[in-house]
């Protein structure tokens, strides 16, 4: 699934549940209406807060990757159903592992200082992706790491989790 897909999906969720969608799109431009109360991809620093799920681990809940991530090691080379492994501290799984998970981020370098709750580069060419898969080796499943691809970028290795404003 592309980065794309994965907004029109948000978009097409939320006006199936009767939500405002967050996104407008013209092309391949896409803005975000934050206020709006549908279907979005987190930001990195909302997806890294949740794969974090309250806890100081190497992995999405743990420092034993083997027990919340599918990856090269462990995957049988394809992706698997989601929540066999162990949940993170905040009851989610798989953020570790099975498919990366994009960002509504454009990849860019982070800012120096302090942030609360930030957006990441307003602009770029790349958008960011995070959790690693089941083809990638267990370090790059690591909750800290960060990738990044052309938005409109398909593959197997690729996913996505959406979230809610409230």
């Amino acid at each position: 699934v592309s980065w794309l897909d994965a907004i029109n999906y948000c978009n097409k969720r939320s006006i199936k549940e009767g939500l405002t969608p967050c996104y407008t799109r013209s092309g391949d431009t896409v803005t975000c209406n934050w206020q709006a109360n549908g279907y979005r991809l987190p930001t990195e620093a909302e997806w890294e807060y949740a794969a974090r799920g309250g806890r100081d681990t190497q992995y999405a809940g743990s420092d034993d990757v083997d027990a919340v991530a599918w990856y090269y090691g462990n995957s049988g080379n394809r992706t698997q159903a989601v929540g066999q492994k162990c949940a993170n501290g905040l009851g989610l799984y798989d953020m570790s592992g099975n498919v990366w998970e994009w960002c509504w981020d454009w990849y860019g370098s982070y800012s120096g200082s302090f942030e609360s709750d930030p957006r990441g580069a307003s602009s770029g060419s790349d958008r960011v992706y995070r959790g690693g898969s089941w083809y990638t080796f267990h370090a790059l499943a690591r909750v800290a790491l960060r990738g990044r691809r052309s938005p409109g970028d398909r593959g197997d290795l690729m996913g996505f989790r959406v979230v809610r404003s409230l």
